[in-house]
């Protein structure tokens, strides 16, 4: 758990560790030993933190952050082209790939030459 999180919360709400601890109904050494990092909250103490402070027990365990995993872009005409993939249950012959990449080429530049007017 990330106990800068506990101190955080606490001080935006100008707390003391004994009004929060009389808050969460536990005593004031053992939320102290919370907020240093020294002892974890049990499942039902993280609860009520998160409850009293309207946030997340991700937000508490900061598990919150922002997904990152990226995955690679891919060239539509080369998946076109060579990617596996059918159209009404049929795959496409290299004819019709070709004319779908041109088909997606001719709509592309008609979009920008539209920007660019």
């Amino acid at each position: 758990m990330q106990n800068n999180r506990l101190r955080y919360l606490r001080e935006k709400e100008a707390l003391t560790q004994t009004n929060l601890a009389n808050a969460l109904h536990i005593g004031q050494s053992t939320y102290n030993r919370y907020e240093r990092g020294v002892r974890e909250p049990d499942h039902e103490t993280l609860k009520k933190i998160a409850d009293y402070f309207h946030v997340s027990l991700d937000f508490l365990l900061k598990h919150d952050r922002p997904y990152t995993r990226k995955e690679p872009g891919i060239d539509l005409a080369s998946f076109l082209m060579d990617g596996s993939y059918k159209i009404f249950s049929k795959t496409p012959t290299q004819k019709d790939r070709k004319r779908l990449v041109n088909l997606l080429h001719a709509l592309y530049n008609d979009e920008n030459d539209g920007r660019k007017s």
